[in-house]
């Protein structure tokens, strides 16, 4: 066994003094070799300080609640959506539209049905004359052969002209006219004085002139109960002066009498097969 040299040993435990901080032993006091001196006390171990507990995350505040929507964005929000299938409806609206507006256009002529019309715009004369003629408080009656009476096809006199003369131009422009009597002047009972009713008689110079000559048509035929044949031939004769659109300068009976006339002579209407 080799024998360590003593200043080697002592190097050693100075060496390990100044690790473990404690002083150095003398050569004396150390043990036989292999054995730990007698003095000697274990080395303390270094303390190694405990890890420090992770500090807590706090814990993210909750984030504020949203704002609502203006009002104007709720009430359009709440609004009822046009469903998807009324948009293809929406595209042939226009030409539902043409169709439509086609449709309003008044009849050529040829196509005017004098007795269908008539009735629509004689609604408006209903109040007065009542729906079936027979007259109130402020219109004349019209039935039970009263309208012919006044408005006849008597020979001689034009009851056409003369009944489409009254309706246009009413009391007060047929007094505006220096006419104080109307209608045919061998009534029986005598003819009929302008301002001889409570009430006078209303204008509808306004009317169309397709308007004008469909009520009174249809007020002879309906009401006046005018024979067929009669009632065909002035049909033809009102058609033909609708088909000539004539202005009324005046509208008096002897204007209105010159223009039928001329329109049937015109159209070929043989005005003799009524005489």
């Amino acid at each position: 066994m080799v024998e360590v040299p003593e200043y080697l040993l002592q190097r050693s435990r100075e060496r390990r003094a100044e690790l473990t901080g404690t002083e150095p032993a003398d050569a004396g006091d150390a043990a036989p070799a292999g054995e730990a001196p007698a003095s000697a006390a274990p080395a303390a171990t270094a303390a190694v300080p405990a890890p420090a507990a992770p500090a807590p995350i706090p814990e993210a505040a909750p984030p504020p609640p949203p704002e609502p929507d203006p009002a104007y964005v709720q009430a359009a929000q709440a609004r009822k959506r046009m469903p998807y299938w009324a948009a293809s409806v929406m595209v042939f609206l226009p030409i539902w539209a043409i169709f439509y507006v086609g449709m309003l256009e008044p009849p050529d002529s040829e196509e005017l049905v004098l007795a269908d019309n008539g009735a629509v715009v004689y609604s408006t004369c209903a109040s007065c004359h009542g729906a079936d003629g027979s007259g109130t408080a402020t219109g004349r009656q019209l039935n039970n052969g009263e309208l012919l009476l006044t408005f006849g096809p008597a020979p001689g006199f034009d009851g056409l002209a003369h009944h489409l003369s009254w309706v246009y131009l009413g009391t007060a422009d047929t007094k505006r006219l220096g006419l104080d009597f109307y209608g045919n002047p061998d009534r029986p009972d005598g003819q009929r004085e302008v301002d001889s009713f409570a009430s006078g008689m209303s204008g509808f110079s306004n009317l169309s002139l397709e308007d004008l000559v469909s009520v009174v048509y249809y007020e002879r035929v309906v009401h006046g109960g005018l024979d067929a044949e009669t009632a065909a031939l002035e049909e033809e004769m009102l058609l033909a002066l609708v088909a000539d659109a004539p202005t009324f300068e005046t509208g008096s009976p002897d204007e209105i009498s010159a223009l039928l006339t001329e329109s049937a002579v015109g159209h070929g209407i043989d005005l003799a097969a009524g005489e």
